[in-house]
């Protein structure tokens, strides 16, 4: 049986929590309470009818049908409306230069939270300068920082900064040490054989490493056979889901044996195969609740297109094919991106990627966990995910019900992140 590994570690300790809380309360303690009225509630598994909900110095202080009112409250009328978590995406990249545009970005579109999946040392400096306070415009975010790859291999050809790279001989526990050193809140392994890439022996290696610290290992994969073989080793989650083959009749089976969780990034594969075809426009082209939200930069990633033959053996009903039969397997899914890779854009992507795991299997319900609860729950965040007394008011305020319709979640009719209003760009 495989070495479980408690999924903690990633967020401040507990009195360095109550120390950022505190001074929180004593800077908004004559701010008026913030009620939501009447309003339909996910809160992170189920829905519930026509709820109030109260929060105070940026924490959600109750849930309930009967709540009693403040009467210098400011309250939001929710009737026809539902009452979310502020949304993870759970495989980002922040890039050398545009992280703070790429976080507010996010953080218009319902994603009050980010996991970015590699990262450089401004990511780093970032992550450092976020955790000291401030930069209440910005999605929060946690990094994997430098990960682990070997010499000339993926993503050392595409023109970034020297980083470190693990050789043959190198001390992988010193190495993953330098990681987390650094900043790294987990570790992230490339492995996919269309560079030089880790053999399986350094992947065992360095989930071994970092376990001995407490921390998760999410392996980059490109074809079902990497993704056997990277679970085999023992990876706690998979960075991206195959598309190269239909799963095998017991991939998802063994999958669930080892415990793994999944990111499918199932939007990067439909924008990989879009790149080969010149039927149809982009998803968010022209939708009423998005098309005044696109700003220039964001328009310039998901206009972006893989070169020509990139991944041309890649189909998203391969993609769909796995995440379904994941699913029903009992194997966590979690709702990620892969932005701002050509085709996505930080933010807006989530809403079409929840789609499309419903396209894929999950319920609206189901699509709606892997993008708040199931994230939390697997990478350790207990403070937000939910909608619960004690927890963060970082909060989706959508019209319609979006668990009879997914697409709801694009219809946004506010933002709060620890309780502050988020004033969307192009907000009148």
């Amino acid at each position: 049986m495989r070495r479980q590994v408690v999924r903690t570690g990633i967020v401040p300790s507990a009195f360095v929590t109550v120390l950022l809380f505190s001074a929180l309360a004593s800077a908004q303690q004559r701010e008026p309470a913030l009620v939501f009225r009447n309003v339909d509630v996910f809160d992170g598994s189920r829905m519930t009818r026509g709820s109030t909900v109260l929060v105070r110095d940026g924490m959600i202080r109750a849930v309930g049908p009967d709540l009693v009112i403040p009467e210098s409250a400011n309250v939001i009328d929710g009737k026809g409306k539902t009452l979310l978590p502020g949304f993870f995406d759970a495989h980002t990249h922040l890039g050398l230069t545009q992280g703070q545009k790429f976080l507010q970005d996010a953080l218009t579109f319902g994603v009050t939270t980010e996991l970015e999946m590699w990262g450089f040392g401004a990511s780093l400096a970032l992550r450092r300068k976020m955790v000291d306070g401030g930069y209440k415009d910005l999605a929060d975010f946690r990094t994997a920082g430098n990960g682990v790859t070997v010499p000339r291999g993926h993503p050392t050809q595409m023109g970034v900064p020297p980083f470190p790279t693990l050789a043959p001989n190198d001390d992988v526990q010193a190495f993953v040490d330098a990681r987390l050193a650094e900043g790294s809140d987990y570790i992230k392994v490339i492995f996919d054989h269309f560079l030089p890439t880790l053999t399986k022996q350094q992947i065992e290696d360095i989930v071994a490493a970092a376990h001995r610290r407490n921390k998760l290992v999410i392996a980059h994969i490109g074809t079902q056979s990497e993704a056997h073989d990277a679970v085999a080793a023992g990876v706690d989650g998979l960075a991206h889901i195959f598309a190269d083959s239909p799963p095998e009749p017991r991939w998802a089976e063994f999958a669930e044996q080892h415990h793994v969780f999944v990111i499918p990034t199932l939007g990067i594969v439909e924008a990989i195969e879009s790149a080969t075809t010149t039927s149809g426009k982009p998803w968010w082209r022209d939708l009423p609740h998005l098309g005044s939200y696109v700003t220039p930069s964001m328009r310039q990633t998901l206009e972006a297109k893989f070169p020509p033959g990139f991944g041309a053996k890649l189909k998203l009903a391969n993609a769909k094919a796995a995440v379904r039969a994941l699913h029903h397997a009992g194997v966590h899914i979690l709702a990620g991106t892969d932005a701002p890779g050509p085709g996505m854009a930080h933010g807006l992507s989530l809403h079409r990627e929840l789609e499309l795991l419903v396209l894929s299997g999950l319920t609206p319900l189901q699509a709606l966990a892997s993008a708040t609860s199931e994230t939390a729950l697997i990478f350790g965040f207990h403070d937000r995910g939910r909608i619960a007394p004690g927890l963060r008011a970082d909060l989706l305020l959508v019209n319609g019900d979006p668990s009879t319709d997914i697409t709801a979640t694009r219809d946004i009719a506010g933002i709060w992140k620890l309780g502050v209003a988020v004033r969307r760009p192009r907000d009148p």
